[in-house]
């Protein structure tokens, strides 16, 4: 009976410790290179296993020998060690639906001013003004949209945006470049700018749509709440942790 439950108990700790080294080498083919270890046909399965065993053996002869008490290791491994807590901590933590209305109460969360443009690019600023003459003189919203896509498309050196007819997605002002978010200031949908942009060009903006700042509703400001109420219990666990 004792010899069964010997063999038992080593079959046991034999499978914990298999479990193990298979849950270290899916985190070294995560981390080294950036693939799921799982997902992976058995030959390469069987490579990484022995690149893993190489790396773990390397780092522990270098870590008694010629790393042994070296500055740079110690801080490292410091650094990395806080980084993976405070990642597992932000992933693992879920603020609950009153954290969240209280953050909203408290912050007042604002939704920053979006932009549509469209987006004529030229390299000499005298074509830009010959074109801004041209488009100044519509007389119509209609008229000068038109004429501007008819530039788009035969001009413009911007090519991700002249596949749209000149059309870019909804931006934020805040991430605009600085010389075009001072060009738009006061600005209203229909109105034209133009901006010499160093080394790229002469941009030629057309306003298709603005949306000002407004005040965010709880949905709108809900995934920025997760992430501020997630860094808000990672401060408080750091300082409870430093007590």
């Amino acid at each position: 009976m004792r010899k069964i439950i010997t063999l038992s108990l080593g079959s046991f700790l034999f499978c914990v410790n298999l479990f193990a080294q298979q849950g270290e080498v899916t985190s070294y083919t995560a981390q080294k290179h950036k693939v799921d270890f799982n997902k992976q046909e058995s030959k390469t399965k069987e490579s990484l296993e022995k690149e893993y065993q190489r790396s773990e053996k390397l780092a522990q002869i270098l870590e008694n020998g010629k790393m042994k008490n070296d500055i740079d290791l110690k801080v490292a491994k410091d650094i990395v060690t806080i980084d993976i807590w405070s990642n597992k901590f932000l992933n693992s933590y879920q603020p609950n639906q009153e954290e969240l209305q209280e953050l909203f109460k408290a912050e007042k969360p604002r939704v920053v001013a979006k932009y549509q443009l469209r987006n004529i690019l030229v390299t000499y600023e005298e074509n830009a003004n010959k074109i801004m003459n041209t488009l100044m003189n519509s007389k119509t919203l209609k008229d000068k949209q038109e004429t501007f896509i008819k530039y788009v498309k035969s001009v413009s050196n911007d090519l991700s945006s002249k596949q749209k007819d000149g059309l870019i997605d909804l931006v934020d002002v805040n991430k605009l470049n600085a010389e075009i978010k001072v060009a738009l200031k006061d600005k209203k949908e229909g109105d034209i700018v133009k901006v010499s942009l160093k080394d790229v060009g002469t941009q030629i903006i057309l306003i298709e749509k603005y949306l000002p700042e407004k005040d965010a509703t709880f949905e709108e400001a809900k995934d920025a709440l997760i992430n501020l109420a997630k860094r808000k219990a990672l401060v408080k666990e750091i300082e409870l942790l430093l007590k």
